[in-house]
């Protein structure tokens, strides 16, 4: 397993999956180049996230009528929306811990739908925050 490590967050990546990272986003891709996970962070300097700004966050998937459910991933909690596009897949996570915001955003053609659940329920079960705010 290999370490990805950003500011306020850190995760282990299995050898078939690679990162890049900007300043605004993490891309983990598998080496087949079939499921996409994105993950993106925000840190409060005054306070904790509520569950009312993850409701804020997670304000567009409602409007178009997306429901969610409650979630746990390592030390975090929010929730998670599932569903689906015309061509895509998604799981789409609003998370936080302290004062850290996470959303996470994974994808993948309709036709391959499941395939690899499982490998990035184990990838975000690795998922640890940093400098907890």
């Amino acid at each position: 397993m290999q370490m990805l490590e950003t500011d306020w967050w850190t995760i282990e990546l299995p050898p078939e999956w690679e990162a890049e990272q900007d300043d605004e986003v993490v891309v983990i891709e598998d080496e087949d180049g079939v499921s996409c996970i994105e993950i993106s962070s925000l840190v409060r300097e005054d306070g904790v996230v509520s569950d009312a700004d993850l409701a804020g966050f997670s304000l567009d998937l409602r409007e178009e009528g997306h429901t969610s459910r409650p979630v746990s991933v390592g030390a975090w909690r929010g929730e998670l929306f599932v569903h689906d596009d015309a061509e895509h897949h998604w799981r789409e996570w609003f998370l936080r811990q302290g004062g850290h915001f996470v959303y996470i955003a994974y994808h993948c053609l309709l036709e391959h739908k499941h395939m690899d659940d499982a490998a990035v329920d184990e990838i975000l079960a690795t998922l640890e925050p940093r400098n907890a705010a």
